[in-house]
């Protein structure tokens, strides 16, 4: 993947001094790893870009998440349940904590996962954090600001990885007299290695006609093990009549996650009225009202006349 260039920051300013963007950048955002159980180790490396004018000296340091939020947050986090099980840390070393980069240069690190036997088979998280201390050499104000990149490290040691995904809740906007427009599918990882889901999703009138739908994972974000994960699908209206009828409607899921072919299907049932549907009762209802109203108005007119007591 391309590399991620840190979010602009300036430093402070003097009225001799032109603000300065940072401009380090660090690559691959994600590494994925698979161990076999008779590796010994594995090693690949992180890259530190220096984009800007100024030699730029980056601390180096491996940190494990604690899992994802349920919108994909990552959660950096001391030890703790979820780490102790399924991080990365404590087999990772790096070539060197430190890294000076002069302007416009790029230095490459080793990193190395030992294949320790405390190493479990399955899914191990974590990332490669370097930090970098921002100063403008030019000023004598010596504000600095620190920042920090990620790269992501999903490592899967063979001989015992479980793949699961599950589909917990399917929810959905709109009402009675309103289509939905998105679908917002809960997914639950039951396994121990990190999963990505796939799949359509399927808006259908009573007819069994497809009136809308949509990709699931279109941006293939991934589940964690032990982990939810909500996922939000835009339905795209199919070419048909402006105004679909009322009845009843159903929403189709079918998903499963990469390397699987087989896929699960799950169906949720709603009724759809239709907004022009209640605009044809309001209407009705006003003229019946019209109506019942002239033929009282008429009933006393020809009680008066025939001298019937009027109610």
């Amino acid at each position: 993947m391309a590399a991620v260039p840190v979010t602009t920051v300036f430093a402070a300013s003097t009225p001799n001094t032109v603000p300065v963007a940072s401009g380090i950048a660090i690559s691959p955002f994600l590494q994925k790893v698979t161990i076999n159980q008779a590796d010994a180790q594995k090693v690949f490396t992180v890259t530190l870009t220096n984009n800007t004018h100024f030699t730029q000296e980056v601390a180096l340091s491996a940190r494990d998440f604690g899992s994802l939020n349920e919108t994909g947050g990552i959660l950096f986090q001391g030890e703790n349940d979820y780490t102790q099980k399924y991080g990365l840390t404590s087999w990772i070393s790096l070539e060197s904590t430190s890294v000076v980069l002069e302007p416009s240069a790029s230095k490459s690190v080793l990193v190395t996962v030992q294949n320790r036997l405390s190493l479990q088979p399955g899914g191990h998280y974590g990332a490669i954090i370097a930090s970098i201390n921002n100063r403008d050499p030019t000023s004598g104000n010596k504000v600095s600001v620190q920042q920090e990149l990620t790269s992501l490290v999903f490592v899967n040691k063979l001989g015992g990885a479980r793949y699961d995904l599950r589909l917990k809740t399917i929810t959905w906007n709109g009402n009675l007299f309103t289509l939905p427009s998105t679908v917002t599918l809960r997914f639950q990882n039951p396994g121990n290695v990190d999963v990505i889901p796939r799949g359509q999703v399927k808006l259908k009138n009573a007819g069994g006609r497809v009136v809308a739908q949509g990709i699931i994972n279109d941006d293939s974000s991934f589940v964690l093990p032990e982990s939810y994960r909500q996922m939000y699908v835009p339905l795209q209206r199919l070419a048909a009549s402006p105004v679909e009828p009322p009845g009843p409607y159903s929403i189709s899921v079918s998903y499963r996650y990469d390397g699987l072919d087989r896929t699960v299907t799950r169906t949720e049932h709603f009724i759809y009225a239709s907004a022009a549907l209640w605009l044809l009762v309001i209407i009705i209802a006003g003229v019946v009202s019209i109506k019942r109203k002239s033929l009282v108005i008429f009933g006393r007119k020809l009680a008066k006349k025939l001298h019937w007591p009027s109610r």
